[in-house]
This record gives structure tokens, C-alpha cells and sequence, in this order.
């Protein structure tokens, strides 16, 4: 069941804990100049791989859905883009938790000896990057949203005279107000997948032990409630392809770094602007005696409406009562889930 009841946090603000102290060992700056080191060749080679690749990419493309067209152009800089999340910005978010944490305690070296739990996300990740049909149903799914929010921004104007056109505004700030936008949305859209409808579908991302960057990504395939709850509000609001794609990306980005085992609520940006790991760690409690709070990338949405509980730290037990088998077999559990979806969908339904 989705958490309930009130929750008043204990633990103290660990803002500071991962900030490197003075007169660290030479060890310690070794193993981080390691870190940086590897990150700008990683970053060198994959800037020459993308050089090469996209000389054999075209650069525009036409999407034709119920006789609505959407024009898709720069497409190697959209697919740039969606390449940053697997190719720059996972293992960046993995370096950048190596640089407070060190190896040791990193997702880094936790992937190289994995838990069970450890085993599901890592199964989830490459099921996420070597289904093709994965892709396509959530690139045909984008696609039907934005198609939906286009159709339904025409309506607005035919109907009432209303239209929101950003496009005179320079790229980056209307990527910040949509970034802003979209968190409202994604705020309520968490929402719902904690209600008793949509929560079978979410539980799996709540089920895990450990967290690890790549937690992220472990998400049921049949969850399909954030794609229409806020692309489509977003399309509808005038936010282009291009810069859904990029909101999307900055997203993804955060996803990692609130997943990670960075020891710290950020400070003032953490409980204002940017959620940290250590609240998001709050989000992910194993106790359901208090609520889950602390739903959206951007706390203040969490502050206005009622659902900010306070500070953690990275000792707070995370998981589900429910039980999973952890490990690299996730297909029974998968399917458990989708069952008790559905069945309790029509279950509430006819009483």
C-alpha cells in the first residue's frame, strides 16, 4: 500500500559531510585525480564517436500522426541529447559520487560487487538499453502526447483565443521555465503513482535496498502515467519538442544524482531548489508508519503543498514491505506487478 500517516524527521542536515575536508591523504587525492582524469578521456573519446556517427545521420525528420505533422529538426543535436543520459551523464554522476564518497563507497565499485539488489537495477538498466521495442514504445508514446497536447493547444485557441507561444525567448530560458513547469507536473504525477490505483506499477523503483545511481532507471515498463500527465500538459502549454527533449534530459541527469550515496541534504538548495540524496532517501523509506513525502525534483512544490517532512542521511532503511526477488531475474516480479494492477483496478472498480 501507498505510505500513510505523519512523519516528523530526525536526522540532522548532512549538507557539509560530503564537502572534502582539509589535509587529506595523498591517497585520497590520488584516487579523485584518478577519477577526473578518467572522466576527460571518456569525454574525449565519445566526442569523436559522435563526430563520426552523426555524418551518417540525417538531420531532419517528419512525424505524421492522425494528420497532424511534427517536424523534428537538429536531429543530431536532439539525439545528443538523449546520448548524454547513457553516454556522458550516467558515468559523470558516477564519477562525481566517486569524488564525495570515494571508491569504496561508491555505486561505481557496488556495481563491480553487487547486492541482489544491486543485481535488479543493473538488470533493469540493460533490459532499458537493449530493448528496442522499449525504445520505440516510448518514443511512439512521446510522440502521441505531444500530438495530443498540440491538438488540444489548437482547441484552446479556437475555442477560447488562448495560446502560450515561447518560441521569441532564447533556448535556455525557456528550457528553466519549462524545467520549473515540468516539476510541477512531475510533482503530481508521483503522486498519482503512490495512489492505491497506480502504486502496483511504482513499486518496484521503492523496492530496492540499496542506492545506487542506476536506482533511477528501475522503472516497471508498463508505467506509462508520466509521459501523458506531463508531456502533454507541456505541448499543450506551447513547449516544443526541442526542449522537452532537453528538459528531459536535465531530468534524467537529476534522477542519478538523487539516486546516488552523496551524503548530503545540499543545504538550502536542497530544500529549495534541487532535491538531494539524502531527501530523496526519505522518499524511498522502508517505514510506512509516517507518509511519503518529498515528491518532486524541485522541494518547493513539496513546501507548498504539504508534503516536505525535513532531513535524512544515508543510514534510513529504504524498500517495500512487499517482497521481490532481488538479482538479475525481475521478470516474475514484473509480472506479479502488472497483475495486481490490473486486478486491482477492476477489484475497486466493481465494489
Amino acid at each position: 500500500m501507498p505510505p500513510s500517516g505523519e512523519f516528523q524527521a530526525t536526522a540532522t542536515d548532512a549538507a557539509l559531510a560530503a564537502w572534502p575536508r582539509p589535509r587529506r591523504s595523498a591517497r585520497w587525492w590520488t584516487e579523485r585525480a584518478l577519477v577526473v582524469a578518467a572522466l576527460a578521456i571518456y569525454a574525449a573519446i565519445l566526442g569523436l564517436a559522435w563526430q563520426a556517427a552523426f555524418k551518417l545521420l540525417p538531420d531532419t525528420l517528419t512525424l505524421r500522426v492522425a494528420g497532424h505533422a511534427l517536424h523534428v529538426s537538429n536531429v543530431h543535436d536532439r539525439i545528443a541529447g538523449n546520448a548524454l543520459v547513457m553516454f556522458f551523464l550516467l558515468p559523470a554522476a558516477l564519477w562525481l559520487e566517486c569524488l564525495f564518497v570515494g571508491w569504496r563507497g561508491s555505486s561505481l565499485r557496488s556495481l563491480f560487487r553487487p547486492t541482489a539488489s544491486i543485481r535488479t537495477d543493473i538488470a533493469f538498466f540493460l533490459l532499458a538499453q537493449a530493448h528496442l521495442m522499449d525504445i520505440v514504445g516510448k518514443l511512439m508514446l512521446l510522440g502521441a502526447s505531444m500530438i495530443s497536447g498540440l491538438l488540444l493547444r489548437d482547441w484552446l485557441w479556437r475555442t477560447f483565443g488562448f495560446e502560450i507561444n515561447p518560441a521569441g525567448l532564447p533556448l535556455v530560458l525557456q528550457i528553466g521555465l519549462y524545467f520549473l513547469v515540468y516539476t510541477l507536473f512531475d510533482y503530481w504525477t508521483h503522486r498519482v503513482d503512490h495512489t492505491r490505483y497506480f502504486w502496483p506499477l511504482h513499486r518496484y523503483h521503492h523496492a530496492a535496498h540499496d542506492f545506487c545511481v542506476i536506482n533511477a532507471t528501475r522503472e516497471h515498463p508498463a508505467a506509462f502515467v508520466s509521459i501523458f500527465l506531463i508531456n502533454l500538459p507541456m505541448a499543450a502549454l506551447g513547449a516544443t519538442p526541442e526542449v522537452l527533449i532537453y528538459v528531459n534530459v536535465v531530468t534524467a541527469a537529476l534522477g542519478f544524482i538523487i539516486h546516488s550515496r552523496i551524503d548530503s541534504g545540499f543545504g538550502w538548495v536542497g530544500r529549495y531548489v534541487i532535491q538531494s540524496p539524502n531527501h530523496h532517501r526519505l522518499h524511498h523509506k522502508l517505514d510506512m508508519s509516517h507518509p511519503t513525502g518529498h515528491y518532486s525534483i524541485a522541494p518547493i512544490w513539496d513546501h507548498l503543498f504539504g508534503t516536505w517532512y525535513g532531513d535524512a542521511d544515508q543510514s534510513l532503511v529504504i524498500g517495500v514491505e512487499t517482497p521481490y526477488r532481488h538479482g538479475f531475474w525481475i521478470g516474475a516480479d514484473l509480472i506479479r506487478d502488472y497483475w495486481d494492477f490490473w486486478t486491482g483496478f477492476f477489484r475497486r472498480r466493481a465494489g
